[in-house]
């Protein structure tokens, strides 16, 4: 029995075919789609910020009261770092989220500030459970600078949640 060989050049251009379809289809597809509008990326970043907001709430629920009355410093500085890890969490994915060009300088400085507010709480966080309380205070007073830049940077977008001071209960 000799050996046959079968040669498979259709299927090949077959998938020449459907690969080279991908490649022009799929920025038709995205051209298609478009960039999103500032109502759909607010749409989009709110619920980011929502699923965060009710994180972090939760974590430093009572935190003031556990520094301020029973000065239980270093609980209340893993509390501060886990926020700042949920939050951090939180930025990488609003960094993601496409911005409509017109909006890509001020949402771009906005997300800086959301990176500058993560790095406070989590310096917030390493200074309570070093026991200094005055550095402590002193970092969540630029926190909350920093964080009314943020919200007026991006106070024309009428976000429902990411435009929150950030609260520290």
């Amino acid at each position: 029995m000799g050996s046959s060989v079968r040669t498979w050049s259709l299927p090949k251009r077959g998938l020449v075919t459907v690969l080279l379809a991908l490649l022009v289809s799929a920025p038709l597809a995205f051209a298609a789609e478009g960039e999103p509008t500032r109502e759909e990326y607010v749409q989009r970043v709110d619920v980011i910020c929502k699923k965060s907001e009710k994180t972090n709430s939760r974590i430093l629920k009572g935190v003031k009261q556990q520094i301020a009355k029973k000065h239980q410093f270093i609980p209340a500085g893993n509390r501060f770092l886990r926020a700042s890890r949920s939050f951090g969490r939180a930025v990488k994915q609003i960094a993601r989220v496409p911005r409509p060009s017109a909006d890509q300088a001020k949402l771009g400085k906005w997300v800086k500030y959301l990176g500058i507010e993560r790095s406070l709480l989590q310096r917030i966080g390493k200074a309570l459970k070093r026991k200094l309380g005055g550095k402590a205070n002193k970092l969540a007073v630029q926190l909350h600078r920093i964080n009314r830049r943020a919200n007026n940077t991006v106070f024309s977008f009428e976000f429902d949640y990411c435009d929150r001071e950030v609260n520290v209960g």
